[in-house]
């Protein structure tokens, strides 16, 4: 049996979430999730084992990946190595069929002691915002949804904010305030389990603000121009559970003035889930993506077995040698 690392991109709006969800009358199968269908296709390979797809990281619904992660083991019935090529090439193939919108990018063996999970070093994440500019034309009607046109291609890719007040500069003074080791408890979004049994201390390894890009050039879409594009990125090793969309909403409320710095501030000194300040709003799924997964290149190399010429025993050496994939 060999264990199998691939990196893939997906949309998340098609999946439920990333995770597989346990269903008591199909307990292994569920094409609602990126887990789910990865898989399900995996058994078109026939192993002996039934695949058990491992994660990087658990995303929400709507959540996209440009670069996440996965192992699983698979053993062939003639107990060759399947080709990792072969398996890109034939798992796109099925997706493209099936008009599901998941990709694998990358397919390699790897040792058994690879985690697509505990093995990962480094996390980094994307959100992605459009601030309508004060000089956009207005969109007759009721309400003030919709102020302005937003761009098709964009659609559930991006977070609109109709609002023109926006201070960027008190966006990045409050970004300075959550790089370095802290207690996030305040951002980590309710779940199911105890919230009390998680640890909830982070390194949080950068939190930048930069000017963005449409996806399509403004020629082909020109109501682009009635927005300021801004990406917001972040890293860490490991991250609670929406906690960068809650960030980002904390974020967002102290560039449009509806919160006080100094509120984030106390929110990090005092971390717990009932100092939450209701002004920040948790910001769309749609808006976020998984940017990138990073490992230590020397936990993908197997180590190289050889003959001692003093006492002709077979030995593992600390020579590395890596996989050709």
């Amino acid at each position: 049996m060999k264990r199998y690392l691939m990196f893939i991109s997906y949309l998340g709006g098609q999946f439920r979430s990333v995770q597989r969800e346990v269903n008591r009358t199909c307990p292994h199968l569920d094409p609602n999730s990126v887990q789910g269908v990865l898989e399900i296709f995996l058994q078109k390979f026939s192993p002996i084992n039934e695949p058990r797809v491992v994660l990087c990281s658990r995303t929400d619904q709507g959540v996209h990946a440009l670069k996440s992660a996965v192992h699983v083991d698979l053993e062939a019935p003639n107990g060759k190595d399947y080709d990792p090529k072969l398996m890109i090439y034939m798992l796109n193939r099925c997706f493209d069929k099936h008009k599901i919108e998941l990709r694998v990018q990358s397919c390699k063996i790897v040792p058994e002691t690879f985690h697509a999970r505990h093995s990962a070093k480094l996390r980094s994440y994307l959100y992605r915002l459009a601030v309508r500019r004060s000089d956009a034309p207005l969109l007759e009607g009721r309400g003030n949804k919709y102020l302005a046109r937003i761009p098709y291609a964009e659609w559930k890719r991006c977070h609109f904010i109709q609002k023109t007040e926006f201070d960027v500069e008190k966006l990045r003074s409050a970004a300075s305030l959550f790089p370095g080791v802290r207690d996030f408890r305040t951002f980590m979004g309710r779940s199911g389990g105890n919230p009390f049994n998680v640890c909830t201390v982070r390194d949080m390894h950068s939190l930048n603000i930069a000017p963005g890009q449409p996806l399509l050039a403004t020629c082909y879409s020109p109501c682009n121009d009635d927005y300021c594009f801004w990406d917001i990125t972040c890293s860490a090793k490991s991250f609670l559970y929406r906690q960068v969309r809650r960030i980002v909403g904390a974020l967002v409320a102290v560039a449009q003035g509806s919160l006080p710095i100094e509120d984030i501030q106390f929110m990090l000194d005092n971390p717990n889930g009932n100092n939450w300040n209701p002004k920040a709003v948790p910001v769309p799924a749609c808006g976020l993506y998984l940017m990138n997964v990073e490992y230590d290149p020397a936990d993908m190399l197997f180590p190289v077995a050889s003959i001692s010429a003093d006492d002709n025993l077979i030995s593992v050496n600390s020579v590395l040698n890596p996989v050709i994939a």
